[in-house]
């Protein structure tokens, strides 16, 4: 298989979904717009779905990569767990909330995916909150506890659903829950 139009196509999609969204994107447009016949696309994935599939699973890749190099250095762990929520918003920002909306309401089997892969990646959590709590950085409390509330509040709330709601960007309600998680596990003099 043709390694160029098959990465061709899936940068083309993700611009048209981060524009439009996966619902109002069609394979006719996405013919179009990279110049070749819908029969061409259909060569290389058996229809939208798997485009979008490919294009949610390259933005897993690289996060999981960046999540990988973050969480092995050296360090304050405060430190680095801001440096890896900060890599992991960087890519993030790269989708627009509405694909990543559409992808919620209209393909739940790949959203669950996504929602699985968030919460195998956010198992570094517990390490750092470890460390920083063994280092006299964060306040004396159960790291695995708390690990598991960041995680669980992660996995309900920085979802494209509650930010559309409450009008906010999804990156927005991410920094706000770091913030209120580090800021409030910080000892009086960290703060």
């Amino acid at each position: 298989m043709d390694d160029v139009n098959h990465s061709r196509i899936v940068r083309g999609a993700a611009e048209l979904f981060n524009a439009k969204g996966y619902r109002r994107t069609t394979l006719s447009e996405l013919a179009l717009q990279l110049g070749m016949s819908k029969k061409t696309l259909y060569v290389y994935f058996s229809g939208k779905e798997e485009i979008a599939e490919e294009v949610l699973k390259q933005t897993m890749q690289v996060i999981a990569f960046k999540v990988t190099e973050t969480t092995g250095r050296q360090g304050n762990p405060l430190l680095v767990l801001g440096e890896v929520f900060a890599a992991i918003k960087q890519e993030l920002i790269k989708l627009n909330p509405v694909f990543l909306e559409d992808i919620q309401k209209y393909m739940p089997a790949l959203w669950k995916r996504v929602e699985d892969f968030r919460a195998d990646q956010l198992k570094f959590i517990e390490g750092l909150l470890n460390q920083a709590q063994q280092t006299g950085l964060i306040r004396d409390m159960n790291p695995k506890l708390v690990s598991s509330i960041m995680m669980q509040s992660i996995q309900t709330f920085v979802r494209p659903d509650f930010a559309s709601k409450h009008g906010v960007a999804l990156v927005d309600v991410a920094d706000t829950l770091f913030s209120l998680f580090t800021t409030g596990l910080q000892t009086k003099n960290n703060e």
